[in-house]
C-alpha cells in the first residue's frame, strides 16, 4: 500500500518538510499528494527536446528524486537483481546520491552496506521494483532513508552517516520486498514497517531512537501493507493516516495514539493488498487498491469506529499500484491496461475511462501522477510519459518518450522550479521549457 496528503475544507494538511514551494522534499511533494502548487511544467519533451540534462545512474531503482535547495537526491543499487542473474541478497550495495538539480552533476555518492539480507529475487514481487524503491525525505538539515531490513537511517547534507536503527527483518508472506517511504513531522521521522517489523514507527529525527510505536495484534491480516502514510493537521492535531488491508487506521501523530479507524473493502479477504497510498480532499480521505480492486471513501474527522453515513461510497474502480492525484474535486489516475481514469470524489462514480492514445506498447504504471498547472503528468513503466488536461473531460496533450532508453521507469516525477526530475533503472533527467 501507498502514500500521500491533502487540503480538506478547513482540515488542511501539514507541509512543514519544505522551506520554499520549489522544494520537492518527499515522496509526491510538499504535501505528500502529487500536487505542485505555484509550479509550472513543459507539456512536450524528448532526447531533442526540453532535455535539459540527463545522468547515467550507478545503479538500478524504483524510488523517486527529491528536490532541495537546486540539489537532488536519489537512491539506487547494484551487486543482485540487475538482471545479470546470480548471487545473492547479501551482495546487495545500496548508493544515496547527491546531484546538482542545474547541470546534472553528481556531487557526492554514498554506498550503503546492507545490515540484514533482503527477499530473493524471484516471484511477481521483488523483480518488479527492486532494491531500492523507498524515496528519501528531506528537512533541509538531514536526509533520511528507509533502507528496508537495513533500518532506517540519517545522512547529513554533505552525504555523512547520522545514525542506523532497525525496524525489524521480516518478511510478508508474499515476500514482495519494501515499498513504503519516510514522511516527516516536528522532530519526527514516520515509516510504515508493517513488513519489516510488523509496525508502524516514529523515530526522532536528532538520533534515530523510537518516540513511539504500534503494531495491530493480528499482524498477518495487515502485512501487506505497502503504502507511505499520509498527514492531515486541522487545528488541534496532526493525524498519521495509513490504509491496510479492510481498513483505515489514523493516530495522533505525536502520541501514537488511534484516533479513529474505519472498516473498508479495500484489500479486505485473503491475499488482499494495499498498495496505493491514501490521499485526502474535499473532506475526506479515500482509499484503493486490493485484489480484487476496490476503492472506498471515509467523511474526516471522525473518532472512535468511523461507520455509517462518514462511510461516504465504496467503488471497483481502483489502480492496483500507483496512488491517485486529487484535484478540484476529482480523483485521476492511469491503471495497468492502459487508461486513463477520472472519479467524482464526491460520488465515486466515473467521471471517465478512456483508453490512452499511445505510439507503441500499452502503457502499464507503477509511478504515482502529479497535478502541475492544471495538467496531470504521468510516468509509465514501458511507453513514456502521458501528459492530460486535469478535468473531468478527458483530453490527452501528449505522449513523451526517450526512445534511447529502454529501460523501466517506476519512479514518480518531481516538480522544482518549472522544472521535471524523472528517474527510470539506468538515468535521472531534468526537462523544462527553453
Amino acid at each position: 500500500m501507498k502514500y500521500i496528503l491533502l487540503i480538506a475544507l478547513s482540515i488542511t494538511l501539514n507541509s512543514d518538510a519544505a522551506s520554499k514551494s520549489s522544494n520537492w522534499p518527499q515522496w509526491r511533494g510538499p504535501n505528500g499528494n502529487g500536487s505542485a502548487p505555484n509550479e509550472k511544467a513543459p507539456i512536450n519533451w524528448s532526447e531533442t527536446k526540453n532535455l535539459k540534462w540527463k545522468l547515467k545512474l550507478p545503479g538500478y531503482g524504483a524510488s523517486s528524486p527529491i528536490v532541495w535547495n537546486e540539489r537532488v537526491y536519489l537512491t539506487c543499487y547494484t551487486g543482485y537483481g540487475t538482471g545479470s542473474g546470480g548471487g545473492s541478497p547479501a551482495s546487495i550495495m545500496r548508493h544515496l546520491i547527491c546531484v546538482d538539480a542545474k547541470t546534472g552533476k553528481l556531487i557526492w555518492q554514498k554506498e550503503l552496506k546492507p545490515t540484514a539480507s533482503e527477499d530473493d529475487y524471484r516471484g511477481m514481487g521483488v523483480p518488479e521494483h527492486g532494491y531500492a524503491t523507498s524515496t528519501p525525505a528531506t528537512d533541509g538539515k538531514a536526509i533520511y532513508v528507509f533502507l528496508a531490513k537495513s533500518g532506517m537511517a540519517a545522512f547529513d547534507l554533505k552525504g555523512r552517516k547520522l545514525w542506523q536503527r532497525s525496524v525489524g527483518t521480516n518478511s510478508s508472506r508474499k515476500r514482495w520486498g519494501s515499498a513504503s517511504s519516510p514522511i516527516l513531522h516536528g522532530e519526527l521521522v514516520y515509516i510504515n514497517a508493517l513488513q519489516e517489523g510488523h509496525k508502524i514507527y516514529a523515530l526522532n529525527k536528532s538520533d534515530g531512537k523510537i518516540a513511539w510505536e504500534w503494531g495491530p495484534r493480528a499482524y498477518s491480516d495487515y502485512q501487506d501493507s505497502y503504502g507511505t502514510p499520509i498527514l492531515i493537521k486541522d487545528k488541534e492535531k496532526t493525524e498519521l493516516t495509513l490504509a491496510v488491508p479492510g481498513e483505515i487506521w489514523s493516530f495522533d501523530a505525536k502520541k501514537g495514539e488511534i484516533i479513529w479507524y474505519a472498516y473498508t473493502n479495500v484489500g479486505a479477504g485473503g491475499g488482499g493488498n494495499v498498495s496505493p497510498s491514501a490521499i485526502a480532499g474535499g473532506g475526506a480521505i479515500y482509499a484503493f487498491g486490493g485484489r480484487p480492486q476496490s476503492g472506498a471513501a471515509i467523511k474526516l474527522g471522525g473518532n472512535g469506529e468511523v461507520k455509517g453515513s462518514a462511510q461516504l461510497w465504496t467503488s471497483r474502480n481502483s489502480p492496483y499500484v500507483a496512488s491517485p492525484v486529487y484535484h478540484e474535486g476529482h480523483l485521476y489516475w492511469m491503471d495497468r491496461s492502459g487508461y486513463a481514469v477520472c472519479l467524482n470524489a464526491k460520488t465515486g462514480k466515473e467521471a471517465y475511462r478512456e483508453r490512452l492514445q499511445s505510439s507503441g506498447r500499452t502503457p502499464q504504471f507503477y509511478a504515482s501522477p502529479v497535478v502541475v498547472d492544471g495538467k496531470i503528468i504521468s510516468i509509465s513503466r514501458n511507453a513514456g510519459a502521458f501528459v492530460l488536461e486535469a478535468k473531468p473531460k478527458f483530453k490527452q496533450l501528449a505522449q513523451n518518450v526517450f526512445t534511447g532508453d529502454r529501460s523501466v521507469f517506476n519512479g514518480s516525477p518531481a516538480v522544482s522550479s518549472g522544472r521535471l526530475f524523472l528517474r527510470s533503472d539506468t538515468h535521472l533527467y531534468c526537462v523544462a521549457d527553453k
